[in-house]
C-alpha cells in the first residue's frame, strides 16, 4: 500500500511538472509571440491569416504602459515593464483601443525601447501607445499611413519629478485634468536608428534632467535572444538590466506556431483598418495576396492556352484541312482577343496597385513636409525669441548710457556751481581786507 501511494504521488508530480514549466520559461514552447502571450490572454482572429492579442484584464482603468518605470539608456527612453508580458508587447507591435475587444496588440518584428508619442511642457510630460498605423522608417522615424490622432484618455501624464519614479503609476494626473493639460503640451516624436538598432529619443535628456532636479543616470542594456538566459536574468540591479531581443528571421519562422494556440474567431468586425495598417503579418499577407493575385492570373492564362491548343487539335481531327484551316484562323482570333483582353484587366489590376501606392507615398510625403514645416515655425519661432531678447537688452544698455550722461552733466553742473561760490567768497574776503587796510591807514 505504501509502495502504490509512492507511486501515484510520482506520477501526480510527473503529471504537473510541464505545465508549470510552460506557464513560466518562455523557451519551453515554440514561438517568440504567440506561445509565451497565451497564458497571459486570448489570441483573435481579425481576418484571414491576421491575428491580435487581448490580454487578460482584471482592472477596468488598466492601459498599455502604465506599470512599470522610465529608464534612460544608449537606445533612448526604455519602458522597465512590471507586467509579466511587457518584454514583449511593449518592444514590439502596436496598441489598438478596438470598439468591442478592449485594448488589443497588433504583433510587429521590429524591437524598440518603447513604442510610444510624447507630449510635453514646462510641467508636465505624458506618453501614449502608438496605433498600428505608426510606421518606422529609417530616413524619417515615425510616420502614419494616414491622419490619426491620439484620443486622450489613452495618454499619461506625470509632473517631471515623478517621470523617472520606479512608482510612476501612483502619480498619474487624474482623468478631469487630462484635457486641460494635453491642450497645453506640445508634440514630440524622435525615433532615429544608430547600431542596428531603433532610439527612442523621446523628450530630449538634458531638459528632463533640468526639470526635475534629479541626477537621472544612465543603465545599460545587456541584449539577449535566449529565452531562458532572460529569464534568469530579469533581476533589476542597479547599473544594467537585461532585455530580450528576439532574431527576426526566428520570430518569423516561428510564426506558424499560432495554428497550435487556441484562435477566437467570430463574425464581429474590427475598427482598426486592416487597409491602413503596414506591421508584421499584415504586411506579409498584402504581399501574399498580391503575389497570390499574380500567380492566379498567371495559371489561368496557363490553362486558358491548354483549352486552346486542345481545341484546336480536336477542331483539326473532325474537318477538313480548308474548313480546319479557317476554324483555326478563327478561333485564334478569338483566343487572342480573349488574352489580349484578360492581359488589359491584368495591366489595369496592377495600374491600380502602383496608384494605390503612389497614394499612400504622397501621403507619407505630406506628412513629412508638415513635420517639416513645424519645425521649421520653431526654429522661426526660437530666433524671432532671440532676437527680441537681444533688443530688450540694447534698450536696456542705451537706457544705461544715458543715464549716466545725465549724471555727468549733473555733477559738472555742480562743480561750476561750487567754482563760482568759491571765487565770490574770495571777491568778497578781499574786499573785507581792502576796507580793514584803509581803516587802519585812516587811524
Amino acid at each position: 500500500m505504501k509502495k502504490l501511494s509512492i507511486f501515484l504521488f510520482a506520477a501526480f508530480l510527473i503529471f504537473l511538472l510541464p505545465k508549470e514549466i510552460k506557464a513560466n520559461n518562455p523557451g519551453y514552447m515554440q514561438g517568440y509571440f504567440y506561445s509565451n502571450l497565451t497564458p497571459y490572454g486570448t489570441w483573435i482572429s481579425l481576418d484571414f491569416g491576421v491575428y491580435a492579442w487581448r490580454p487578460t484584464i482584471i482592472s477596468r482603468t488598466w492601459s498599455p504602459y502604465r506599470m512599470g518605470r522610465w529608464i534612460w539608456t544608449d537606445y533612448g527612453w526604455y519602458w522597465d515593464s512590471y507586467e509579466p508580458f511587457g518584454y514583449i508587447v511593449y518592444h514590439y507591435g502596436r496598441w489598438h483601443y478596438d470598439d468591442y475587444y478592449g485594448w488589443i496588440w497588433i504583433p510587429d518584428y521590429e524591437w524598440a525601447p518603447a513604442w510610444v508619442e510624447w507630449r510635453y511642457d514646462d510641467d508636465y510630460i505624458g506618453w501614449a501607445p502608438l496605433p498600428p498605423y505608426a510606421v518606422f522608417r529609417v530616413s524619417v522615424g515615425i510616420v502614419y499611413t494616414y491622419s490619426y490622432f491620439i484620443p486622450v484618455a489613452h495618454w499619461h501624464f506625470v509632473s517631471f519629478k515623478h517621470f523617472c519614479n520606479p512608482y510612476v503609476y501612483n502619480y498619474y494626473i487624474p482623468e478631469r485634468s487630462k484635457y486641460r493639460v494635453y491642450s497645453n503640451t506640445k508634440y514630440r516624436n524622435e525615433y532615429s536608428y544608430s547600431g542596428g538598432r531603433i532610439r527612442n529619443e523621446g523628450v530630449e535628456f538634458d531638459f528632463v534632467r533640468k526639470r526635475s532636479g534629479d541626477n537621472i543616470r544612465k543603465r545599460d542594456l545587456v541584449i539577449t535572444d535566449d529565452p531562458r538566459s532572460f529569464e534568469n536574468s530579469r533581476k533589476r540591479d542597479r547599473d544594467q538590466i537585461t532585455v530580450f531581443v528576439a532574431d527576426r528571421e526566428r520570430i518569423i519562422q516561428d510564426r506558424e506556431s499560432i495554428r497550435n494556440a487556441d484562435i477566437v474567431r467570430n463574425d464581429r468586425k474590427t475598427s482598426l483598418d486592416l487597409s491602413r495598417v503596414e506591421l508584421g503579418d499584415i504586411r506579409s499577407r498584402d504581399e501574399q495576396i498580391k503575389n497570390q493575385e499574380r500567380e492566379n492570373i498567371t495559371n489561368r492564362e496557363v490553362r486558358r492556352d491548354r483549352e486552346i491548343s486542345r481545341e484546336v487539335i480536336q477542331e483539326r481531327n473532325e474537318e477538313g484541312r480548308d474548313s480546319e484551316q479557317r476554324n483555326n484562323n478563327q478561333t485564334r482570333d478569338e483566343r487572342r482577343n480573349v488574352i489580349i483582353q484578360e492581359q488589359k484587366r491584368s495591366e489595369s489590376r496592377d495600374n491600380e496597385i502602383n496608384r494605390e501606392r503612389e497614394r499612400i507615398q504622397i501621403n507619407n510625403d505630406r506628412s513629412n513636409q508638415r513635420e517639416q514645416n513645424r519645425r521649421n515655425d520653431s526654429w522661426i519661432n526660437s530666433n524671432n525669441d532671440h532676437r527680441s531678447s537681444r533688443n530688450i537688452e540694447e534698450r536696456r544698455i542705451e537706457q544705461n548710457n544715458n543715464q549716466r550722461n545725465d549724471n555727468r552733466e549733473i555733477r559738472n553742473q555742480q562743480r561750476n556751481e561750487n567754482s563760482r561760490n568759491e571765487r565770490n567768497r574770495e571777491d568778497v574776503n578781499q574786499d573785507r581786507r581792502q576796507n580793514t587796510d584803509q581803516r587802519q591807514r585812516s587811524r
